[in-house]
């Protein structure tokens, strides 16, 4: 009789760790960049349900032997021996790493500091579900820790799921047979089951980082594991003549999700039932028959090493990934990165051999009993937490210390003091507008100019103050909001209530008119709104930029809406200035010019007018029919007949690669004081600024 389903504890399963390396190979490739592993990421989800098979049986067994008693301090035992040295030692490293490769008190180091204080707390997936705009951004590429937020779910995990296993034993009174628990404890896990797939399909489409990032939409995952750990003698008895099917058809479904998923899936939502329904039923295919041609494929030696590697290899080949990245100022170099990942590899056998297993199997020293561990426990969160806040002393110390990083630093934040308290969150509902706290100037009850558009708006502000010092000015911007009404649904951003803003704005504008309004600047990151490819490294990814058909339509939709925008003004008597886009640059300024030098990170004019081209005669062709609005570049200021410069006179004017300094802002408002002046009615006698 097949008894290998009674416990998962009981009995190894070499096949379990061949699924492990299935899962590892697929996020480390998805990580690495390797062609064939779009969709490596579900490479976690594969984890969750392995650890909820686990986990849920070795929890059952032990509440069956003891009489419904779970030791918990013998399980957190087991787990801070089984997780915690060999990453307390990972984070170390990767810390002293950011040191030495990171911009001494820049926001990426200071990100890597309290990325690591709350790895101490196991929280660092709420972290990274705050400070990060998605998994897949490639801002998130540049935090080390990132990988973590799985660690810190599977942690939650562990402190949640013994307490359901006992309040479901405790609420059960006398009966407690065997088969009267699995099917009482399965019940409860189905109801979480179906909750959680619930919410996470529900806030997959409106909150994704939610979804993502935190454990109450991944409890599905981890309570079908659960099930299929608890599914009794008679269930895998009727499905043995199933088994062969079942395994391989479950392989298909993570095959298929690794292969056919990428950035532009909407994950985990539903698309996530995939991989989470092909491990589950892998995993009862395997169990249900230990001969299985897929078991005993996936129990072969180098599967199994591989699996038993995974946590270790999982541990190290995102930090060096990541940093590597940005030493490399973000360029994405698949050879290099084989390296790496091969590297990682030899890391994780030497802490497999030296840390992982003699910790978890020997039990040296304070890791004999449980109390001692524990304890142990505690004092490896205490030193993560201290390495953390020493990084960042070490970072400012450095920052202080040395003229060389103070004037790069400071670009990283040199942007207009408007913009914490004026530039709205596209996707955050909106209550009201800003009013007075957002108009600069003596009489802010009754502006002359508005600056209407995205963060590319923002960034002019501190160039109407610097053009224009005496006169009212009102800035009302939104995060990726182009300032057309009628275009915002076709923009590449989740810019939820753009249109809402736009329609609001309008409204604004055309009642301030009576109160002393003459001018309105629009500005926006014109050529992304338009589809077109970037020239920077961190390009958005999982979306058709450079699509001629998007192009098209998107150029369309643009121009309409544009012109009738244009027209209202118009009629409304109000001069507007639209201003054409602002080049760009390859690599981030401040992470350029710390890691090479100015020359290095100047860009080519003719590479910026490649990417702006065809954004600024849009945007011409619409101004040119209308006599109250003109079209501005600003490129002269930035670039020269043949560079687009990073630092002009010594200032940096670069926050990014796309975002002005206010230092930048100011000098620009003063390089366009005359084109500014128009819009306050002013004699025209001057020729647009394309015809100079």
């Amino acid at each position: 009789m097949n008894t290998n389903f009674q416990s998962a504890e009981r009995k190894y399963r070499p096949d379990i760790d061949g699924l492990r390396a299935i899962a590892i190979i697929s996020v480390i490739a998805y990580h690495a960049g390797f062609a064939g592993f779009s969709g490596g990421f579900v490479g976690v989800d594969i984890f969750f349900v392995i650890s909820g098979f686990l986990i849920t049986s070795l929890l059952f067994n032990e509440a069956m032997a003891a009489g419904g008693r779970v030791h918990l301090g013998a399980f957190y035992a087991r787990r801070v021996r089984r997780l915690m040295p060999a990453g307390l030692l990972v984070v170390a490293v990767t810390l002293v790493l950011g040191a030495a490769f990171m911009l001494p008190a820049s926001k990426e180091q200071r990100s890597l500091a309290r990325s690591a204080m709350a790895v101490a707390f196991f929280v660092s997936n709420f972290f990274f579900f705050k400070k990060t705009g998605g998994y897949s951004d490639d801002p998130s590429l540049g935090m080390p820790l990132l990988h973590t937020w799985s660690l810190a779910v599977e942690e939650q995990y562990y402190l949640v799921w013994p307490l359901i296993t006992l309040l479901v034993f405790r609420l059960t009174g006398g009966q407690r047979t065997e088969g009267f628990m699995r099917a009482r404890l399965m019940w409860v896990l189905g109801a979480l089951f179906l909750v959680s797939l619930a919410l996470s399909i529900g806030t997959t489409r409106t909150h994704q980082n939610f979804a993502f990032f935190l454990l109450p939409t991944r409890v599905w995952e981890f309570a079908i594991g659960g099930i299929v750990g608890l599914a009794g003698r008679t269930f895998y008895l009727r499905m043995k003549v199933w088994a062969e099917v079942l395994a391989v058809v479950g392989l298909a479904l993570i095959v298929y999700s690794v292969v056919a998923f990428d950035h532009g899936t909407s994950f985990p939502g539903a698309a996530a039932m995939l991989p989470v329904f092909g491990s589950a039923l892998l995993i009862i295919g395997m169990t249900a028959d230990e001969h299985s041609l897929v078991r005993r494929a996936l129990a072969i030696r180098p599967m199994v090493l591989i699996g038993l590697l995974s946590y270790s290899w999982y541990l190290w080949h995102w930090p060096l990934l990541s940093i590597y990245r940005a030493y490399n100022l973000g360029v994405q170099d698949v050879a290099a990165n084989g390296l790496i990942v091969a590297l990682a590899l030899v890391l994780a056998c030497l802490t497999y051999v030296f840390v992982e297993n003699p910790v978890r199997v020997r039990r040296p020293g304070p890791f004999r009993k449980v109390r001692p561990t524990l304890l142990a426990g505690a004092g490896m969160c205490v030193i993560t937490l201290s390495m953390g806040g020493g990084l960042m002393w070490f970072g400012n110390h450095q920052n202080k210390s040395s003229d060389l990083y103070k004037p790069i630093v400071s670009a990283q934040n040199d942007f207009s003091p408007y913009r914490e308290k004026c530039m709205l969150n596209a996707n955050i509902p909106i209550t009201e507008l800003p009013a007075e706290e957002c108009v600069h100037g003596p009489d802010k009850r009754h502006p002359r100019i508005l600056l209407w558009g995205d963060s590319h708006a923002d960034h002019l502000m501190e160039a109407l103050i610097a053009a224009l010092p005496d006169v009212p000015v009102y800035a009302l911007t939104m995060t990726g909001c182009p300032p057309v009404i009628g275009f915002e649904s076709s923009v590449p951003a989740q810019t939820r209530f753009c249109a809402e803003f736009n329609q609001r704005v309008m409204k604004r504008i055309l009642e301030m008119k009576d109160e002393g309004l003459t001018g309105v600047v629009l500005s926006a990151r014109w050529s992304s709104h338009l589809w077109h490819r970037s020239i920077a490294v961190l390009e958005p990814r999982g979306s058709p930029f450079g699509e001629p058909q998007k192009l098209a339509e998107a150029r369309v939709e643009m121009q309409a809406g544009l012109d009738a925008m244009l027209g209202t003004l118009e009629r409304a008597g109000l001069r507007v200035i639209v201003m054409a886009p602002t080049p760009e640059l390859v690599y981030s300024a401040p992470a350029c010019l710390w890691l090479r030098n100015e020359s290095y990170c100047n860009v080519p004019r003719a590479k910026n007018e490649q990417l702006l081209g065809d954004a600024r005669a849009a945007l011409s062709e619409v101004v040119s029919r209308h006599k109250n609005a003109r079209l501005v570049n600003p490129a002269d200021f930035f670039c020269d007949a043949q560079t687009c410069f990073v630092v002009r006179d010594g200032k940096i004017l670069y926050t990014d690669n796309d975002h002005i300094t206010a230092t930048a802002a100011r000098d620009l408002g003063s390089f366009l004081r005359m084109d500014l002046g128009w819009l306050l009615g002013k004699k025209d006698d001057f020729a647009p600024i394309e015809q100079r």
